[in-house]
């Protein structure tokens, strides 16, 4: 993360819990990459899951990097720009990503580079609590540029905006929102919670390289286009989707527990491994928690974490299934 713009963050997180007011503001621990060159779209349409036809200046996509095996290296947010395209990605993911990219440029005209760029979440309980927003973005994936941040629509449940630029310029606008609209800070699991809560699992460098797409749901997402033709790892992917092969997928769970587990940590049932934890956030009731989970019969009511042998988890519906389809 930018120093300074560490040291700002640091200074204006005072309550470690999520707050009500109208307008919240985290800061969050991502990084951005910029593809470019002659060759950029070629390459990347080479190398990720969507469809890069269908990105433009005013619309993003969710994506993902797989290797040869299909397994996901990261999953993403992709954005085109006058000089390329921008990758959002989890931070810790970023030299892996960079070095993984650059193996397959070869003889290709692109640069992949880290940017020195900011990102911070808007969570917004309307969409008119934000003002001086020159063009509201209206869908989810929807960019706008503004106040000199791009601006992106995150999915629903609820109105979130996430806002990208240089230190100075998200520094500027984050004070003039806390002025205007009174918003208040939070920590970025205010923000984990929200995408928990709207089934958006993010892979860090603790789950990087074990999970099919379709087992974090990305293909109910739009974040895989099984019309684009090939990309690494795409013969493994569409296999097993075509020949119903998913064994594992997404799950919601509740845990009471103070403990916010770590990516990685295993699930457990009747003595066996039955997932891993993704993601996890505290909440009101403990802990909410996004985790890929074998589809096969599993004893719900006694599934709980490695380590935690009296709490057992509680299965939550995800924003676009039904409580039944993450039970099977």
């Amino acid at each position: 993360m930018h120093p300074s713009w560490q040291a700002f963050i640091r200074d204006r997180i005072q309550n470690p819990k999520p707050t009500r007011t109208p307008v919240v503001l985290c800061p969050l621990p991502v990084t951005l990459l910029r593809i470019q060159g002659q060759d950029a779209e070629a390459f990347l349409q080479g190398q990720v899951t969507c469809d890069l036809r269908r990105i433009t200046l005013v619309s993003a996509s969710m994506g993902a990097l797989c290797n040869l095996q299909g397994r996901v290296i990261a999953n993403f947010w992709l954005m085109r720009d006058k000089d390329g395209f921008l990758l959002l990605l989890a931070a810790d993911l970023a030299d892996k990503v960079v070095q993984h990219l650059r193996k397959y440029v070869l003889r290709s005209k692109v640069s992949v580079q880290p940017i020195d760029w900011v990102a911070f979440g808007v969570s917004l309980n309307s969409a008119n609590s934000l003002p001086g927003m020159a063009k509201w973005p209206q869908s989810s994936g929807a960019l706008t540029y503004s106040q000199g941040l791009l601006w992106l629509k995150m999915p629903p449940p609820g109105e979130r905006l996430l806002a990208l630029g240089e230190v100075e310029t998200a520094q500027a606008v984050w004070l003039r929102l806390a002025e205007t609209v009174d918003a208040t800070a939070a920590p970025a699991s205010h923000w984990q919670l929200a995408d928990i809560r709207a089934g958006l699992a993010t892979v860090t460098l603790a789950t990087a390289e074990e999970f099919l797409p379709q087992m974090l749901d990305l293909d109910k997402l739009g974040a895989v286009a099984f019309d684009k033709g090939c990309y690494l790892g795409q013969e493994v992917i569409a296999r097993t989707q075509y020949l119903g092969q998913i064994k594992r997928r997404l799950c919601r769970f509740q845990l009471a527990s103070p403990r916010t587990p770590d990516p990685g940590t295993k699930l457990i049932a009747a003595d066996e491994t039955v997932g891993h934890v993704i993601n996890a956030a505290p909440a009101d009731a403990g802990q909410e928690i996004l985790a890929v989970v074998r589809c096969d019969p599993v004893p719900s009511q006694n599934i709980r974490l490695a380590g935690e042998e009296t709490t057992t988890l509680a299965f939550l519906s995800l924003a676009y299934t039904s409580n039944a389809s993450n039970q099977t």
